[in-house]
């Protein structure tokens, strides 16, 4: 009889972690020098749609707060103070406790969610190590500049342990938590740095435990796609299809009114690592050709707006931007056959793909051989 006994057990259990991550819950607790007195709870649905409004309230005089909301499966919500910052949070508990100081909101506390506090701790250890990170891009950038090849070489070495040892925070974060909505976001933050193989591993070991969630589904059957071997060389002497998005001025901009020019359509995200390091060379390209009837249209796949036009400016991509911020839901994923990024296709003046996935001294070199 024992084994009935075990296998009871193991349904009790499993029943009783659905009802406390399914259902109604509430969010309550105390924030402080709030610069307004509005607060809001938003679901953040799988896939990139916009964060939905599920309830708001107005802070008492003490700071108190409660909010309340259902949810049909572990998620991703977040608690939003009105002009001020935001916290993330997970459903994995029916009644969650906030505290937030605004003047040091880094340093907020979550009572009730286990997975919420888990997503603090790999913020925190992810914000320690990516500042040293951007140092070390920020570094090689500058020394780029004077050719100094040793000192380069040195910086290189690097950055590339540094990327090793985020990527081992962020896999390790994965593989360990209980909460798939939680693994969700971190794959997210992982895609910055890491290779589609090394978060196609997660994403199938991560939708395998947790076979009823749908974000995860979601993830798993983007990183199947996105790793297939890469079909660009179908887009050769064809048509580019058309692209219209908003520009950084949020106006709308097509490829085709390039048409008469030959065209680097630049494929990238400011979150993208190996795009940034790139983006020196496409500077070097777009200088030496811009004169000879060339241009760069940059399609970027950022959600973030903000970082996206903070990249630009950095980076001094002086060209026209476009996105629709949809990260790789994009519409120009599919259309373009993209399956990594950095990605490019070079445009003859005609609109035809000459040309795909040009790096490097490759990117100079093609443009030296089609314009005179």
């Amino acid at each position: 009889m024992k084994p009935l006994v075990y296998i009871a057990a193991a349904v009790a259990l499993l029943s009783s972690c659905q009802e406390k991550k399914y259902g109604a819950f509430t969010v309550s607790g105390k924030i402080t020098n709030a610069p307004s007195k509005k607060i809001f709870l938003q679901e953040l649905p799988y896939g990139g749609e916009q964060p939905v409004i599920l309830d708001s309230t107005t802070l008492k005089e003490n700071g108190n707060f409660e909010l309340r909301a259902v949810g049909t499966e572990e998620s991703l919500y977040r608690l939003v103070i009105e002009n001020g910052p935001d916290v993330l949070l997970v459903n994995d508990g029916k009644s969650i406790r906030v505290n937030v100081d605004v003047n040091n909101y880094r340093a907020y506390t979550v009572e009730g969610s286990d997975a919420s506090e888990s997503l603090h701790k790999l913020f925190e250890d992810f914000r320690v190590k990516d500042s040293v990170l951007y140092l070390t891009f920020s570094a090689l950038d500058s020394l780029q500049q004077t050719g100094n090849d040793s000192l380069i070489t040195v910086e290189r070495a690097k950055r590339d342990i540094q990327l090793k040892d985020i990527n081992k925070l962020i896999t390790d974060f994965v593989n360990a938590s209980e909460s798939p909505a939680a693994r969700y976001y971190a794959m997210g933050m992982g895609s910055r740095t890491m290779q589609p193989e090394e978060l196609k591993a997660l994403a199938d070991a991560s939708a395998n435990k947790f076979k009823e969630h749908s974000g995860l589904a979601k993830i798993k059957s983007l990183m199947a796609v996105s790793t297939q071997a890469a079909p660009s060389n179908s887009l050769l002497n064809q048509p580019a299809p058309e692209i219209s998005l908003l520009d950084t001025e949020g106006k709308i901009f097509s490829l085709s009114s390039l048409k008469g020019k030959y065209v680097l359509v630049d494929f990238w995200a400011s979150w993208c690592m190996p795009c940034r390091k790139e983006n020196p060379n496409v500077v070097a390209a777009y200088n030496k050709f811009k004169d000879k009837n060339f241009t760069i249209l940059g399609v970027s796949l950022d959600q973030d707006k903000e970082a996206w036009l903070e990249a630009i400016a950095k980076d001094k991509l002086t060209w026209k931007h476009i996105s629709d911020l949809k990260y790789w839901e994009s519409v120009v994923v599919p259309m373009y056959k993209i399956e990594g990024i950095p990605f490019n296709v070079l445009l003859d003046p005609t609109g035809k793909i000459i040309a795909t996935d040009l790096r490097g001294e490759a990117l100079e070199k093609k443009l030296a051989e089609v314009i005179q």
